[in-house]
Order: structure tokens, then sequence, then C-alpha cells
């Protein structure tokens, strides 16, 4: 028996065990033959996957690999490798990730012949002269000087604080923090938008700011605003640097598929998982802006080594981008999670696995895995075992997420950069 995302499930499919929705609900019993009418159902109980009878994985994979060219099969399995260099195939999550970013560049592929003729692994543009090597032998920068006399941490817009003071004050109502969100008209406009999207699918439209607080709650549209004021305070990144479109698309992608693998743990606070993943590279942008000099010497040695950028970072400059994020998010006086999630997102050491720095590790390599956007690397990060462990999913949970994230970052970018 295997898994089997929803949307591969045919009538006539036998159910392998008893069926629950995400809240353990009972739907269907074990050995039922399955009908238009069962799938419907799933459907609409937000049933992602069911264990089938007589089918395994790799046949599901097969039929969906069916009707590709072998020899296209061939060459995208050759250019992921590549991209996975840094990653266990052997783990089970990765190898079905990997599968789904095989078969999602073969479709690529077959479409455009042309993707055929492209060496993956050129490189793009080959730098002047090499920091590389000059800089491999250790950091020849002070952290602490950095970040005392270049670093210049910038501030995030009066109406964020307003609003954190009024949710930390007992005595103030949900109207009150309404009415001070309503002021800002542009937020104002963003929430609104964000809360009637398919993010939420809420059945009726929300028309208030007022509406919007009872119904998702004070501190999870604070969460919101924040992740929205956030945007705004990036406007000088050098554009040699960063494509700053590409670096949005690539962390709200992570922010997405985090709300939506912290859904299918039943979390029904998915805002802070959500901003999490927004604000997870924030550091990066700091270094770009403050040190631009010395980022490129980290963009430069990532890409000509192959290591992950953070690494890179560690090496030139003493530290990286996940700490740097976490000093401005402290400095913001944020939320401890969050703090958390941006500092530890790569996660160095067992005692940083959590719930909330799993699920945005885990939803960082995915948007990398899967190309959406990118904030500086060349290779899929590698997995942190425990962290896969920790979110305790299975591996039919990640097509999923991937089928439910692709509907929703298109119109979140939108929403958040209508400008």
């Amino acid at each position: 028996m295997a898994n089997v995302n929803v949307a591969q499930i045919e009538p006539g499919m036998v159910l392998a065990d008893d069926l629950k929705d995400q809240n353990g609900r009972f739907l269907l019993a074990k050995g039922v033959e399955l009908s238009d009418k069962h799938l419907k159902i799933m459907k609409t109980w937000g049933v992602v996957e069911a264990d089938i009878e007589g089918v395994t994985e790799q046949e599901m994979g097969e039929k969906q690999a069916a009707d590709i060219d072998p020899k296209i099969l061939e060459k995208a399995e050759e250019i992921e490798k590549q991209r996975f260099i840094l990653s266990d195939l052997k783990h089970e999550a990765v190898h079905h990730l990997f599968q789904i970013c095989v078969l999602r560049r073969a479709k690529k592929m077959s479409i455009n012949p042309d993707l055929m003729k492209s060496d993956p692994f050129e490189t793009a543009t080959a730098p002047e002269e090499s920091a590389v090597s000059e800089n491999s032998k250790g950091p020849k920068y002070d952290p602490k000087k950095i970040i005392r006399n270049r670093i210049k941490l910038p501030s995030l817009p009066t109406i964020f604080h307003q609003i954190n003071e009024a949710i930390n004050d007992p005595k103030c109502s949900a109207t009150h923090i309404a009415n001070i969100i309503s002021k800002d008209q542009s937020l104002s406009a963003r929430l609104l938008q964000l809360v009637n999207s398919a993010f939420y699918n809420f059945p009726s439209k929300i028309e208030t700011i007022t509406r919007a607080v009872a119904i998702i709650g004070t501190k999870q549209l604070s969460t919101l605003s924040l992740g929205t004021c956030a945007l705004a305070v990036f406007k000088d990144v050098p554009s040699d640097l960063i494509d700053m479109k590409s670096f949005w698309e690539h962390s709200i992608a992570c922010g997405i598929i985090a709300r939506i693998l912290a859904s299918y743990k039943n979390n029904t606070l998915t805002e802070r998982f959500f901003v999490g993943g927004l604000l997870h590279d924030i550091g990066r942008l700091i270094l770009f802006m403050s040190i631009p000099e010395i980022s490129k010497e980290t963009l430069l040695k990532a890409k000509e080594t192959g290591c992950m950028l953070h690494q890179a970072e560690n090496d030139i400059i003493g530290f990286d981008h996940s700490k740097m994020g976490g000093i401005l998010l402290k400095e913001w006086k944020l939320p401890m999670s969050l703090e958390n999630i941006v500092r530890f997102h790569h996660i160095k050491t067992e005692s940083q696995i959590q719930l909330d720095t799993a699920v945005v590790h885990i939803a960082d390599i995915m948007a990398n895995a899967l190309e959406i956007g990118n904030s500086g690397e060349h290779n899929v990060p590698p997995l942190v075992p425990k962290a896969w462990a920790e979110i305790g999913l299975s591996t039919g949970i990640i097509t999923a997420t991937v089928d439910q994230a692709k509907h929703h970052i298109d119109e979140t970018m939108q929403i958040l950069f209508r400008n």
C-alpha cells in the first residue's frame, strides 16, 4: 500500500486503512472501494492523501513519468542531482521532493525542448577576480566591528509599534486595534485583500478590519501587519547583488509552504509560520544594504565552490544572515517565536529543533528545491533529518503541499507587491 495524493486517487481504488480528516474525524472505513462520491467527500473535508491497497509510491511515480521521453527524464534527473548535491537522497522526504522536482523539470523540458540544450552547470557570470581563495583561509573581518560601525538596523513604521503597544495593553479592545490599523490605508487594503484571498478561503467576504480582527484574532492580524510593514523597510538593496522580486517571491513561497505544513499539524495560529517564512532571510538584506562589497564576496564564494551561502557568510564575515536577522528582530522587539525562526532556520544544533524552526527549515528547502524565486542560493539546502522527525508528517504531505502552495504564491505576491 502507499499514501496517495487525493489528486491521483481514482474511482475503484480501495482504502488500505480507515480514512480520517485533518482533525481526526472518521470519514470512511478500511476496505471501502472508492467512488466519485467518496472522492468528493475527501475533497470537501480537506483530505490530502489516503492509504490505498495494492499501490506503491514507485508505481505512482512511474505512472506520472510514463508519458515523458526517457531521454528527457534522464536529463532532468542529471540536473536535479546536481542541485541536490548537498542533500541525502536516501532520506525518504528528500527523495520524495527530489522526484517531484525531476518530474517538474522533465515536464518543462517536454514543453520547451530548448531547455535540453542549455548547460545547467555553467556559471552564468565568471567573476573578474576570485575573492574566494583570498578569504577561504578564514574571516578577515571583525564581526563585532561590522555590527557596531557599519551595519545600520532599519526601524519599523510607527504604525506597527502602535499596533504592538495596543495588543500588549490588556485594557485595549479589538475595536481600538482595528481603528489603529485602519488609519493606514495601504496596510488596511493589503490585509483585507489577504484575508479575502485563497490564503484563508473564508466563505463570505470580509469588508472591514474590525471584522478581520474578530475572525482572525488580534495577535494573528498583528503578525500579518508585521509582515506587510517589513516589506516597505527594504527599498535600497543594491540591484547588482539581488533581484528583489525574486527574493520576496522565495520568501513568500517559504512562508506559504510553512503555513500549509503547520496547518497539517492542526495548528490554528498559522500566521506566525507565514511571517517567519516571509522574514527568514531578512538578515541577508541587512548585509546587502550595509556591507555590499563584503556580501558580494560571499555570493561569489558560494557560487564558485557550491557551498551554502550561510557557510560562505560565516567563512568571510564571521557570522551569517540568520544571526543578523535574529539581531534585527530582537531590535524590533518582535515575539521570541519569530526571532527563533529567523535565527535558527538553518538548524545547526539539535537544541535549535523546535516545531516552528523545523517547519520553516523544511519550507525553505522546499521553496529552493521548487525554484520559486531565489535569495542567493545555488543548491538545495540539506535537510536536518531530526527536523523532519519533529514535524511528524508523512512524505505524501510534500506532494499535497506543493499542489496547494502553487495556487497561493502568485496571488499573495500580487497583493503584497501590487505596485
